[in-house]
């Protein structure tokens, strides 16, 4: 009898020393820092820009100051021209709205008016661009409109992706090289929660990284993958993998890393962060 029961628990030694692949280290360490937001604006990519000139169905305000005869609202035909009182027709396709100021400066300063003050304001435009790229549902090039907010590019690209991460970048016209942008909370920004609207100017960039995952195995109700989201933990995890089993053993969860090109296995407990392409495995009770 005695030697049956020791036969047993050498067989339950084995078979717990065999549920894992390698060295396991007792303590699963913090998450590895993310990588720097320089290195992460530096390597967004860019398409080329169409030229930020005036076109078909622009729309411009367009001011004469001290004739509000003269003032008013103008949309660009198809072929790029309007027509304005006084001058006539006006072939602006092609020109930048400093160009078109000073054009009808000169005309309206030939006959009519001494010294004319003109100002052009685009309203919208199909050749004023942003950039909306990464993990939205159609990133590209996209025409700029008077006062657009960066909520309202994102849902003009279709949207935020399920991959996408918990943040947005946000980088000025010739601010990539330096590294320099804002960070957007997404769940914030698309709660409604950020005011006033961050407004976006001509060749800005809104750029969604695609975010990071866990995988969740073994004695899980849904085992597979699931975003990570800040301050994941291994708790956290496995309640978005549907909980245990009733086979699971919830005190011998190991966490599968990659650590400097390296694979380890760490026993974890419930609390531990966890970061991306951290693999959870819950084994089942050899009891």
């Amino acid at each position: 009898m005695i030697k049956k029961l020791c036969l047993g628990l050498v067989c339950v030694m084995l078979i717990a020393g065999c549920e894992t692949t390698g060295d396991v280290v007792d303590v699963l360490p913090p998450p590895s820092p993310p990588a720097s937001s320089d290195n992460e604006l530096k390597s967004i990519q860019r398409p080329e820009a169409p030229p930020a000139t005036l076109g078909p169905e622009d729309k411009l305000r367009i001011t004469v100051y001290e004739h509000d005869d003269l003032s008013q609202e103008v949309s660009l035909a198809s072929d790029g021209g309007f027509a304005f009182p006084l001058i006539g027709k006006v072939q602006a396709s092609g020109m930048t709205v400093e160009q078109l100021e000073q054009h009808l400066k000169q005309e309206l300063g030939k006959d009519y008016i001494v010294d004319p003050q003109v100002s052009v304001t685009m309203l919208e435009s199909r050749n004023r661009h942003v950039f909306v790229l990464g993990a939205v549902g159609t990133p590209g090039v996209y025409p700029l409109k008077h006062n657009a907010s960066v909520l309202e590019l994102l849902t003009q690209a279709g949207g935020v992706r399920e991959d996408a991460s918990w943040y947005a970048w946000y980088v000025p016209a010739g601010e990539q090289a330096e590294a320099r942008g804002t960070k957007i909370d997404l769940e914030r920004l698309l709660s409604g929660e950020i005011r006033p609207p961050i407004r976006v100017q001509n060749g800005d960039t809104i750029h969604v990284p695609q975010g990071a995952f866990v995988y969740v195995t073994g004695e899980v109700q849904k085992p597979g993958r699931y975003p990570l989201k800040r301050n994941t933990t291994v708790d956290r995890a496995i309640i978005l993998a549907g909980g245990f089993t009733k086979f699971a053993s919830k005190k011998r969860i190991r966490v599968r890393r990659i650590v400097n090109g390296e694979q380890k296995e760490y026993r974890a407990r419930s609390s531990d962060e966890l970061q991306n392409e951290d693999v959870i495995i819950v084994p089942e009770s050899i009891l």
